[in-house]
């Protein structure tokens, strides 16, 4: 459990409320609740509002599927007040999903602390958090979207990596609806241009990537060839040839002009040598 000192210091609320935050979204509730006035309320990010702290731990159960988040870039500064009792912090920063959860999310986030002197410690009354941009999803605490920082720290994740072994096959990294998934490239059949989206048909089920087909195909090993202005295929999964076609492990008929044929045929022979 985080170790965090009640203050007796105006001052000291702005560090306060940066431990709070980072424990909360490391799962860690505890000390948010001994820093709460009983009649607590809490606006969260998205559709939850909690009255006192019992309201507030039936939030937090019901959203036991949320991943921990890493705080990041995080500012947090005191707003005057007029009153020794009454105190105000302001915050901002980013939450980015655990590196070890299957689905990376960030999001840029504000929060407003209002304290009050109660019983010889300052504890929080009011607590309201909000994205900093983008609608909110209804039903979730604190959603967290896709975005720019999304994929920064997913290359940063991939550099800090551990070392794997040579043959292995390395996992890309694809931005879909709500935040970024990881893909084994077998199991990759075929990419499909989508309008400004990219379908992913594997081996079990077909994915929507919010990416154009050109940037998928520039994330994919050698064992991919895009044979058609709409294709992207994998050859590992290649049945058959048949005139104009390329015909897929699933069964998929893949339109290939003549000359991208004669290619996939010469990377075919040599795949066989």
């Amino acid at each position: 459990m985080t170790n965090v000192q009640t203050p007796t210091s105006k001052n000291d609320l702005p560090r306060l409320a940066a431990q709070l935050v980072s424990s909360y979204y490391l799962k860690d509730y505890d000390p948010l609740a001994q820093h709460l006035t009983s009649d607590c309320l809490v606006i969260g990010a998205g559709s939850d509002i909690s009255y006192g702290i019992r309201r507030l731990a039936e939030t937090i159960a019901a959203n036991s599927s949320m991943p921990t988040y890493i705080v990041r870039d995080a500012r947090f500064h005191l707003v005057e007040t007029n009153s020794p009792t009454e105190a105000i912090v302001v915050g901002f920063y980013t939450i980015y999903s655990d590196a070890d959860h299957r689905m990376l999310s960030s999001e840029k986030q504000r929060i407003t602390v209002n304290c009050r002197w109660v019983d010889g410690a300052w504890r929080a009354y009011l607590i309201h958090t909000s994205n900093e941009w983008g609608p909110l999803d209804e039903g979730v605490a604190f959603p967290a979207k896709v975005s720019e920082q999304t994929y920064r720290y997913v290359q940063d994740i991939l550099r800090a990596s551990k070392v794997r072994d040579e043959n292995a096959v390395e996992n890309v990294a694809m931005p879909v609806e709500g935040g970024t998934t990881f893909i084994n490239p077998t199991r990759i059949i075929y990419a499909e241009a989508n309008a400004k989206k990219t379908s992913m048909h594997l081996i079990d089920k077909t994915i929507t990537v919010k990416m154009l087909l050109a940037n998928v195909a520039e994330l994919l090993p050698s064992q991919f060839s895009r044979v058609h202005r709409s294709f992207v295929i994998n050859r590992g999964h290649i049945s058959a040839l048949s005139g104009g076609e390329v015909i897929m492990s699933n069964g998929d008929r893949i339109p290939i002009p003549k000359r991208r044929r004669k290619e996939i045929e010469r990377q075919l022979a040599r795949r066989t040598v």
